[in-house]
């Protein structure tokens, strides 16, 4: 319910940007009238997992309060002028074009980013090294700021104290709270000194020598290693639509635009532009 709250608190300027409802009067506060209708919309637009929790008579209830809640904010913001305030009506505007642009989007692109099974099939097999997994490993590390204390930590492990306790303790990355571990990672997505390090441990739970990076002293352990391998079609199959949805909805668009824009004349300040 608290998280409840803070959906409906937020969003206060889209509230405003609405007209009055029509249909059965749920409640009044003040001059502002909250219909049944509206209050059902409040309720479908929420999380699906939180809409089962509003079955119950008194959970409605409970809804409708904060609801109440929120209404008497918004009235009595007006009351003292919040809604006056440039600021604010400028953040209304920008809600307006929003809005707006939404609607109208979501009109003129209707049906123009259909995509075929039979499409995605052809860019899987046309694009297959997109889909190819590079070698992936693993590791957890320690950094320090001085080869000093690389030297005494290392000395610990190699007597048998538990790499991840080491790591929450004294590591200063912030991977510490999760004992060092960095999950997995590829080649050219850490600096070359670590990654040379991290690339050559053979064995998971094998422990590199020291590592010094730009960051400090690093030691790192290998917890797995993955090969690479090519993702299968039915496993990338959903990204490839919607990158394919996405890329004829931007087609659709730039086409639009090109089509339309002879109507408005354009003119740019080119010697402001450049700063001139």
């Amino acid at each position: 319910m608290k998280v409840i709250v803070l959906l409906l608190i937020l969003p206060l300027i889209l509230t405003g940007c609405g007209k009055k409802e029509e249909g059965e009067v749920l409640a009044r506060v003040g001059p502002r009238v909250i219909t049944l209708k509206e209050f059902e919309r409040e309720i479908e637009s929420l999380p699906e997992f939180y809409k089962p929790m509003f079955i119950e008579p008194e959970a409605k209830r409970k809804f409708l309060e904060k609801i109440i809640d929120r209404e008497i904010l918004l009235l009595e913001a007006k009351r003292v002028g919040i809604d006056k305030r440039e600021d604010v009506r400028r953040k209304i505007r920008e809600c307006q074009k929003g809005v707006i642009l939404e609607a109208f989007l979501s009109e003129i692109l209707s049906g123009k980013d259909e995509v075929s099974e039979e499409e995605v099939r052809r860019y899987y097999d046309e694009h297959k090294e997109e889909f190819y997994l590079k070698e992936r490993i693993r590791v957890r590390h320690i950094v320090v700021k001085t080869l000093e204390e690389a030297l005494q930590i290392r000395k610990r492990l190699q007597e048998g104290e538990d790499f991840a306790e080491l790591a929450r303790r004294y590591s200063i990355s912030p991977s510490a709270k999760r004992g060092g571990d960095l999950g997995y990672i590829q080649r050219g997505q850490v600096g070359k000194e670590f990654e040379k390090a991290a690339f050559s441990l053979k064995r998971p739970g094998d422990i590199s020598d020291i590592v010094k990076t730009t960051f400090g002293y690093h030691i790192i352990q290998l917890e797995d290693r993955k090969p690479p391998r090519q993702l299968s079609f039915k496993e990338v199959k959903d990204e490839i639509r919607q990158r394919l949805k996405e890329e004829k909805r931007q087609r659709a668009l730039r086409k639009y635009i090109e089509r339309v824009k002879e109507r408005y004349r354009i003119v740019i300040n080119e010697k402001l532009l450049e700063g001139r």
